[in-house]
């Protein structure tokens, strides 16, 4: 570059040798059409009036070259004007990358842009190898010492030039080998652990650990002598590093040579500056102590928590500075904490960005820090847990910047991602047994950004109704006392739902309360009005629903054959063929046929429910969540006045623990159990629970686990009847224990995202007729692995499993999965 500009700068000499020295009476520029002419007077070194002659000229036009945004200059005279003819340089339109898989591009383009190339710059033929050679060295980076990299430009209209740059990756350098040197205390093992570079393994197509970046290894470097200046060894040095490739550039070698040097211990630990608080309560916090084996990261807990415990004073800009002392002679460690609290700061403003749907006081409503008060870091780490845990919101971002020209004031800018709040669920199937299915729902979790919640669910088929109707208000009162109302519709054929089968029609009627106990404690109230009717078959229904039935009241409807209806059809009114309660006439007017049995049994049933519900949620989200707990225990009753008078009491739990910042351990358990009180002298089979599927114990049929009943064959000589003999209906039991565990680790294709989660679990579980049936060898088991994932298409959650220590009348089904659609 520098030869080529020294070429034009010689074949111009000889045009401005011929220059005469004159005085300059004005300086006229041709040719500049981006480059403004106070940038190129900038650069000229004679101006308006002064004597110019041949060395000058050669010096302005080596000025304006040293800019680069001429491709060609001449100067000539006309009378005493100095006339200055440019060729600007082309413009760069456009860069366009194809190829690169690794990098993204925009990382590429930032690259480029530090070396002078990027969209609207002054474009240069010359720099293509530059920019080739840059992009190189970025592939090498990570491993691609394959790489090749071709680059082309066309040039376009108006003076400006399109720039294409084809990549070819190539096939990334493995990571063959990994050797530390000069390690006696801990193992090459030991120390690698937590690198995140790592030999090739059966994990490494998921996890990308094998392929080299220099970027990972530095890292690597840091989290070695972290690892032993944890332990003690405060002089640990890392002397060299060697990383080399194999001749055919597939295999890479890493050696890192090591010095460990002497353990330490804490030796005097000293606070010191203006405290706050006594000196007493902030020693609680410090978690170095003297004659403990010398940690690192034990100084930065001790720091983040007196910066803590003052931030919620309102101390928001607090410093803690520690001071370490070397004791070479005793091998120990002095620490001394300087801590400077800064002013005390209240908060001026909180403002949400982000949220277009969402109206503002529905998310205020939700802060528990508030403007004008101290600022309190516990308070806006609680106000952002709480918002996450709305299912309208995915992510939450809190920052405090000081207010500019104010020492003693911060803003609380809430920074938020929107979940698609509404759910609309769309089904439409066909089977031999159950015809044409159709179903639809819609909820709004966040209706009109209101953060009411409102759902219409409609769900039809040939054996199954349904019309649910919802609404709540979670803020019905300024303090937290939520509102909310039900109506319900079912009619069901419950054998198609894999329960035992009897057909059931319900109605109910509900108002919903519930109460803030304390930031984390809730209590669920409701009551409501249900009208349960139900129909049971000879020949169709498991014998213990029928007995039952018939003990809580239920009668029989007997038919003669020749009018007996179909299932699917309204029995006839009572008539000469048609008689209620075991009421048989001697004849029945039809000569030589006789009545074999009842047809239907039936009962309807008044209940008015009354439930009370405690729950406990500490969870850091609503889906998804990767810590904290939910505990709740609920109580449900039909009252005395009520047709049947039971109770039911359940338990949930879900703990979470994270293992590493990737890895979560997810445990929940279930316990139910239900009883008859008054006149009822169990829990009424319709109320009875269930287990099994893909929110229960998974690979196993939905609702099948648990007792199981029967189904006698009715003895007669009509073929066309529809009497058949089942073993094996489920019919629910008095007693539910479920339990699971699951690690949850994130997805390939969605790493960074809190939207999807995969989970291996053990699933275990059951249903027993009552609690003295349960027996811990019944419980069935399963294992496997499940996607959950809000996808933008709707939520779905899909489960592969395989379930043991089954019985022969266990349905398995070890591929589940659930899906609707969001908008």
């Amino acid at each position: 570059m520098k030869k080529i500009i020294l070429l034009v700068l010689c074949l111009a000499s000889f045009a401005v040798n011929a220059f005469e020295p004159f005085v300059v009476e004005d300086i006229r520029i041709i040719g500049a059409d981006r480059i403004s002419q106070g940038t190129i007077f900038s650069h000229l070194p004679m101006e308006r009036g002064d004597e110019i002659d041949a060395q000058m000229v050669r010096n302005g036009i080596q000025g304006l070259f040293s800019t680069g945004y001429f491709s060609d200059i001449k100067m000539s005279r006309d009378g005493q004007v100095l006339i200055i003819t440019v060729e600007e340089r082309p413009a760069i339109a456009t860069i366009s990358i194809s190829g690169n898989k690794s990098i993204k591009t925009e990382e590429l383009l930032v690259g480029l842009e530090n070396i002078g190339l990027a969209e609207g710059e002054v474009f240069n033929e010359l720099e293509l190898e530059r920019v080739k050679n840059e992009l190189i060295q970025q592939f090498f980076s990570r491993g691609k010492y394959n790489v090749k990299v071709d680059t082309k430009y066309k040039n376009l209209d108006r003076n400006r030039v399109l720039i294409t740059i084809n990549i070819d990756e190539g096939k990334s350098a493995k990571i063959k080998h990994i050797k530390i040197v000069g390690n006696t205390i801990y193992s090459d093992e030991e120390l690698i652990d937590g690198f995140e570079s790592d030999t090739s393994n059966w994990l490494s197509w998921y996890s990308q650990d094998d392929q080299y970046s220099k970027e990972k290894l530095n890292g690597d470097l840091e989290k070695l002598k972290s690892y032993y200046m944890d332990r003690g060894y405060v002089n640990t040095e890392i002397e060299s590093v060697q990383v080399t490739i194999s001749p055919n550039k597939k295999d890479i070698f890493i050696t890192i040579n090591i010095q460990e040097g002497d353990q330490y211990t804490f030796g005097e630990q000293k606070l010191t500056g203006e405290l706050i608080y006594d000196k007493a309560v902030m020693e609680k916090y410090l978690f170095t102590k003297e004659g403990n084996t010398f940690a690192q990261n034990l100084i930065e807990i001790s720091v983040n928590n007196f910066k803590g415990v003052l931030s919620n004073r309102g101390y928001a800009f607090a410093e803690i500075e520690p001071v370490t002392q070397i004791n070479e002679d005793d091998k120990t460690v002095d620490v001394t904490y300087y801590v400077k609290p800064g002013k005390r700061v209240y908060v001026r403003r909180i403002n949400f960005i982000g949220n277009i749907k969402t109206k503002d006081e529905v998310l205020r409503r939700e802060m528990r820090q508030f403007e004008g008060a101290w600022f309190s870091q516990a308070l806006v780490d609680r106000s952002k847990l709480r918002l996450q845990q709305k299912p309208y919101v995915e992510e939450i971002e809190i920052e405090t910047p000081r207010v500019p020209g104010s020492e003693d004031q911060v803003d609380v800018n809430v920074k938020i991602k929107e979940r698609n709040s509404g759910q609309f669920q769309f089904g439409l199937g066909y089977s031999q047994v159950s015809g044409l299915n159709l179903s639809g729902s819609v909820s709004l979790a966040n209706f009109l950004g209101s953060g009411n919640s409102v759902s219409v669910a409609v769900n039809t088929s040939d054996y199954y109704n349904r019309v649910n109707l919802y609404y709540e208000n979670p803020y019905f009162t300024d303090d937290g006392i939520s509102l909310g109302y039900s109506l319900n519709f079912t009619d069901i054929d419950q054998g198609e739902a894999n329960i035992a089968r009897y057909n059931a029609t319900n109605g109910s009627l509900g108002v919903n309360m519930s109460f803030p106990l304390t930031e984390y404690d809730r209590l669920y109230t409701s009551m409501a009005y249900e009208r349960v009717s139900l129909r049971a078959r000879q020949g169709s229904t498991a014998d213990a629903i029928i007995d039952e039935l018939l003990d809580l009241g239920g009668y029989a409807y007997y038919c003669l054959p020749t009018t007996r209806p179909e299932d699917d059809a309204d029995l006839p009114p009572l008539t000469s063929q048609c008689f209620a309660d075991g009421i048989i006439p001697p004849a029945t007017g039809v000569e030589g046929e006789t009545i074999l049995s009842p047809y239907q049994y039936r009962r309807a049933f008044t209940l008015y429910k009354t439930t009370a519900r405690w729950a406990r949620d500490s969870r850091n989200r609503f889906f998804n969540p990767t810590r904290g707990a939910y505990h709740s225990i609920g109580f449900e009753a039909s009252l005395p006045s009520s047709t049947a008078e039971f109770y039911k009491i359940n338990f949930k739990e879900n703990i979470l623990f994270p293992l590493t910042d990737k890895l979560t351990l997810s445990l929940r358990g279930e316990i139910g159990y239900g009883e008859g009180y008054g006149d009822t002298n169990s829990l009424p089979f319709f109320e009875h629970f269930f287990a099994g599927g893909v929110n229960s114990v998974r690979g196993y049929d939905d609702n099948t686990l648990g007792p199981k009943s029967l189904v006698g064959e009715v003895p007669g000589t009509y073929d066309h009847l529809p009497l058949t003999s089942r073993p094996g209906d489920p019919v629910g039991g008095q007693f539910k224990v479920i339990g699971s565990a699951e690690v949850v680790f994130p997805t390939p294709f969605a790493k960074d995202s809190n939207t999807a989660r995969l989970a291996w679990f053990f699933d275990a579980g059951n249903v027993f007729d009552s609690y003295d049936d349960f027996e811990a060898r019944e419980l069935r088991m399963s294992t496997g692995i499940a996607l959950k994932w809000q996808a933008p298409v709707g939520p779905i959650v899909i489960s592969y499993a395989y379930p043991f220590n089954s019985d022969k009348y266990d349905r398995k089904e070890r591929l589940q999965f659930t899906f609707g659609n969001t908008f």
